[in-house]
Parts: C-alpha cells; sequence; structure tokens
C-alpha cells in the first residue's frame, strides 16, 4: 500500500512532483498542502522530518559532516519536496495573477467555494461534540465574528507583519484542514505575498536572461517582503511543527470544533462580492455574471468533497 512507503527510498522526481503539487494547493484557500500530504500518505514523514530539525541534529552536522546531517533529517526528501513547493509557487501566482486581473469575482468565487469545502471536511470527521467542544466551538465563532466586524485588513507592508504572516499561514501544512491561504485573506496580505511578490522575483529571475532593452520591472521592496515572508514560514514551520502537531494528536476534537467556530465567523470576510466591493465600479455585474458566480462555489465545494471522499477512500482500504 502507498501509505506504507518508505518515502526516503522514494524517487528524487516523485517527491520534486508532490511538492509542486502541494505547493499549489497551498495557494488555494480552503484546501491545504497538509491535507494533500494526508491524501498521498507522507504526511507522518513530513512531519517527523520537519522535528528532526532539531538542536541535536545539528550537532551531527558540526561533529560528523552533512553526509550524517542529511541522514539524519531525510534531507533528500525534505530538499526536493521543498524546491518543488518553491517551483510552484512561480508558476501558480502567474495563474492567479492572470484570473484575478481577469475575472476577479469569479476567482472569489472559487476559493468561497473551497473554505465551504473545508468546513464539510472538519464537520465530517467530528468525533463527538460534548459541552465542552461546544465551548471551542462558540470561542472561534465569537473570535471570528469580532475580526468580521472590525475594521477590514488591507494589505500591509510592514516587515514585521509580514514576517507574522510568514509564521502563522504555515499552519495550512501542520494541520490538515485548516488553509493557510484563507488566514493571509484575514490578514488582508494574500495577493501581496501569493501573487505580486513572487511575481516580482520571477521578473527579476527572468532579467537575468533577457537583454538590457526588455528588462522586465522590478521592485526591491517586494524582493524584501518576499524574503522576510520566506524566513517567517522557515521559522513558523520549525517552531509551531511540535505544537501543532501535539495539538492535532491529542487534542483533535478541540482543535475541530475551534476552527469550524473561528471559520463560520469569518466567512463574511472572504464573500466573493466582499471582495470586490472596491472595484465595483470597474466590474460589470449582471444577473449572469452572479448566476455564473454561485456556480463556482459550488464547484469549489464539489472538488473539495471530492477530494475528502478520496482520502477517506484511502484509509478505509489501508486500515483493513
Amino acid at each position: 500500500m502507498r501509505y506504507n512507503r518508505d518515502w526516503n527510498k522514494v524517487s528524487s522526481m516523485e517527491i520534486f512532483l508532490h511538492g509542486i503539487i502541494m505547493g499549489s494547493i497551498n495557494k488555494l484557500p480552503g484546501i491545504s498542502g497538509g491535507l494533500y500530504s494526508l491524501i498521498i500518505g507522507f504526511y507522518n514523514h513530513l512531519m517527523q522530518s520537519i522535528k528532526s530539525l532539531n538542536y541535536t541534529n545539528f550537532k551531527i552536522l558540526r561533529n560528523k559532516g552533512g553526509k550524517k546531517f542529511m541522514k539524519s533529517i531525510n534531507g533528500n526528501f525534505l530538499l526536493f519536496i521543498s524546491f518543488g513547493m518553491i517551483m510552484s509557487y512561480f508558476s501558480t501566482s502567474k495563474i492567479l495573477d492572470y484570473f484575478l486581473i481577469k475575472n476577479e469575482l469569479y476567482v472569489w468565487s472559487v476559493f468561497f467555494g473551497l473554505i465551504i469545502g473545508s468546513l464539510y471536511i472538519l464537520i465530517k470527521r467530528i468525533e463527538k461534540t460534548d459541552i465542552k467542544t461546544i465551548f471551542y466551538l462558540i470561542f472561534g465563532l465569537l473570535f471570528g465574528i469580532l475580526i468580521s466586524l472590525s475594521e477590514p485588513l488591507y494589505e500591509n507592508r510592514n516587515l514585521l507583519f509580514v514576517f507574522f504572516c510568514g509564521f502563522i499561514s504555515i499552519c495550512g501544512i501542520t494541520i490538515p484542514g485548516l488553509s493557510g491561504s484563507f488566514l493571509l485573506i484575514l490578514l488582508g496580505n494574500y495577493k501581496l505575498l501569493l501573487v505580486d511578490s513572487v511575481n516580482n522575483f520571477y521578473n527579476l529571475i527572468s532579467n537575468l536572461f533577457y537583454s538590457s532593452d526588455d528588462k522586465l520591472i522590478v521592485e526591491n521592496e517586494l524582493i524584501n517582503i518576499l524574503l522576510i515572508f520566506f524566513v517567517g514560514s522557515v521559522i513558523g514551520l520549525i517552531i509551531l511543527s511540535k505544537f501543532l502537531t501535539f495539538l492535532t494528536k491529542n487534542y483533535p476534537n478541540q482543535l475541530d470544533h475551534l476552527i469550524i467556530g473561528f471559520v463560520l465567523g469569518t466567512l463574511s470576510i472572504v464573500w466573493p462580492w466582499n471582495q470586490i466591493k472596491n472595484n465595483i465600479d470597474l466590474i460589470e455585474i449582471s444577473t449572469g455574471t452572479n448566476s455564473f458566480a454561485i456556480f463556482l462555489i459550488l464547484i469549489g465545494l464539489i472538488l473539495t468533497v471530492i477530494i475528502n471522499n478520496y482520502v477517506d477512500k484511502k484509509n478505509i482500504r489501508t486500515n483493513r
């Protein structure tokens, strides 16, 4: 069975391809890269590899060299899964940038459907609901509503805030079902960090292959923002992986109720027509446009449900 594979013996190319898919999924609000790793079967291996980036193993690097260190941290797996995820950001960001400019309402409609679908996944996997877990649900709901009623968060280029965005958005990898991109939408920096800054870095790399007359515009500020976001993500992944895997292992039911309440409370923020209200005069909104947007919400929802059902079937086959 695929779930029992030794991922240290899987080819580097396959791991790289999984990284590309996982990175692309991480950019879609409502679906997390952690969910994909759970589907394919390397979630536990990934978490163990990340947790192995600790002081003890770095002492191995100092005392016994790089070869022993790479083996102790599943280095080949981590290297190629990370490289694939990084590569995916450039291709996916270009696609998202195009559609956000051309069909912003439709893009947010798909995103909203994906988020609703993630709620279905969380609700379906709840084992039991009692007084204690209801408390977590209510707390998450109230906190989400509080955020929704507060002044909306707009794009913020402050480097400390960008670092925090990177630190917190990495939850999408460590907690299957919680989307890091959704958190970036709530923080107001989704387009800045996952589209604009990545495309800007793409322009920087492209300029290396263009003549001086064909240079693309590069903003130095966005290069710094991407770098700080990347550093925040790496540090967040190392620090939060142990804590979050501890929560998912020991308090999965409470955590699911908390996330469900939080997502429910913040749905109004990601409602597609709220997302485009600042550009409403520039967008032709007709009955047909609205109908197609609702259709895309259903597509996003159905896609997430199909993925979840695939996970369930694989788990049933594996546990037989």
